[in-house]
């Protein structure tokens, strides 16, 4: 019995890895290439079509203010997001887009209603299901936005519309509720932290950096001492 489980437990490894990872890793990197080389149109229609033709001096500029905005946010943003969406959940987030905002609460939800734990196989396929799911319900409703958004806006009163200004906030508040519940103990010393982090003089730029550096020291921590404890 023993030698069966070990059997099928490898199957189960070698279908996890040949029908989902190594699948995702392929098309993944197509879609990302194919949406990276989609970026340059609108500049190449400029230049070709409308014969709008920058200098070198303005794109090595330009290429600058982007690299000093994004280079930290570029380096930090993958490792901060991984241990949650996964190597699924990074090629559709970055290549949808709105993580913090549609993708990463979909995905919690879904996990929280499976029963599903962060990190493992289980976790990251229903992760990749729900985050997959919420691109087409978020083009569904962005397109009927930029179709119908004008005229829905135009009857709504004006508290309504200055409510959308705390949308983020609220569904980052949820999502940190939900893992409350699970890590409370973390998640009150992180937010403790971080809000001493966010009122530091402290440049901007550091402090995103440091809250996900901190929220990896903590954790670690606090994982050994949970370990000790469970051990002795």
């Amino acid at each position: 019995m023993e030698d069966k489980a070990i059997n099928e437990f490898q199957v189960d490894e070698q279908r996890y890895k040949t029908e989902f990872v190594d699948k995702i890793i392929s098309n993944g990197r197509i879609t990302t290439l194919v949406a990276a080389t989609l970026t340059f149109l609108p500049a190449l229609y400029l230049w070709l079509g409308q014969g709008i033709k920058p200098t070198w001096t303005q794109i090595g500029a330009g290429w600058l203010n982007i690299v000093a905005i994004y280079l930290i946010i570029y380096i930090v943003e993958p490792v901060s997001y991984y241990p949650v969406l996964g190597l699924s959940g990074i090629y559709i987030g970055y290549l949808a887009g709105n993580i913090p905002s549609v993708r990463l609460p979909a995905l919690i939800a879904a996990q929280n209603a499976t029963g599903a734990k962060q990190g493992t196989k289980k976790g990251e396929i229903v992760g990749t299901i729900a985050m997959g799911s919420s691109v087409f319900v978020n083009i569904f409703f962005v397109t009927l936005a930029a179709i119908a958004g004008q005229y829905i806006l135009a009857v709504l009163p004006e508290f309504f519309i200055k409510a959308f200004d705390f949308t983020l906030p609220a569904i980052l508040g949820a999502v940190m509720a939900q893992f409350m519940l699970k890590h409370p103990s973390f998640t009150v010393v992180i937010l403790g932290v971080g809000f001493a982090i966010q009122i530091s003089p402290l440049g901007s730029a550091f402090k995103f950096p440091l809250a996900i550096f901190a929220s990896f020291v903590i954790a670690y921590f606090q994982y050994k001492y949970k370990k000790k404890n469970a051990e002795e």
